[in-house]
């Protein structure tokens, strides 16, 4: 009898060795999402998944980066960025103008210039929404840019054209060539 408490005993530690090392083993198998590749040439020195950087302005929120993976270049001072949202806050208050989102993007880590390309829209709380397929954000001077062409729809209405220069919340726009419209958007009272 005294035998078999001591097999049993020992059956039971290792089963629950064995299971102890199926769960460490089986932690690395679960899905996990894929990491897009750096960019060519380059070497991060970090990625980062659920990445999110807050600009503020005498503490109130300018606005709000997040990516669902960032690479980051301490060198370059850059941060390449996948699956991109930008979140434009109206100055002094808490509330969304409007919002980018772009498959690809870069931002400078000291100046917090930014880049958005492949799929880049910006849709304001008043849904006008322009689409491109690169486009520019200047910090110091919280412009947006492109030379790239443009489409602003907003209803039926439409206007496209070629290079631009807008507020983040698109409520002042410059088309710089070649536009096109259904209807004047610039002048529609928003």
């Amino acid at each position: 009898m005294e035998g078999e408490t001591g097999i049993l005993k020992l059956s039971a530690r290792l089963g629950a060795a064995a299971l102890a090392w199926a769960v460490i083993a089986g932690c690395g198998t679960g899905h996990k999402p894929e990491q897009a590749p750096p960019a060519a040439g380059r070497i991060p020195s970090q990625t980062i998944e659920g990445f999110k950087l807050t600009e503020t302005i005498l503490g109130r929120r300018s606005w709000v980066l997040m990516s669902d993976q960032a690479d980051t270049y301490e060198k370059s001072q850059e941060v390449d960025l996948r699956k991109l949202k930008i979140n434009f806050y109206q100055a002094g208050t808490d509330s969304i103008n409007a919002t980018l989102t772009a498959d690809l993007g870069v931002v400078n880590t000291a100046t917090r210039d930014m880049e958005a390309h492949s799929n880049v829209r910006v849709t304001t709380r008043d849904s006008l929404v322009m689409t491109t397929d690169r486009l520019a954000w200047n910090n110091d001077t919280k412009r947006l840019f492109t030379e790239s062409a443009v489409r602003l729809e907003k209803g039926d209405d439409w206007l496209t054209g070629e290079g631009l220069e807008a507020s983040s919340d698109l409520r002042e726009i410059q088309l710089k060539q070649n536009v096109k419209g259904h209807k004047d958007l610039l002048n529609i009272d928003r």
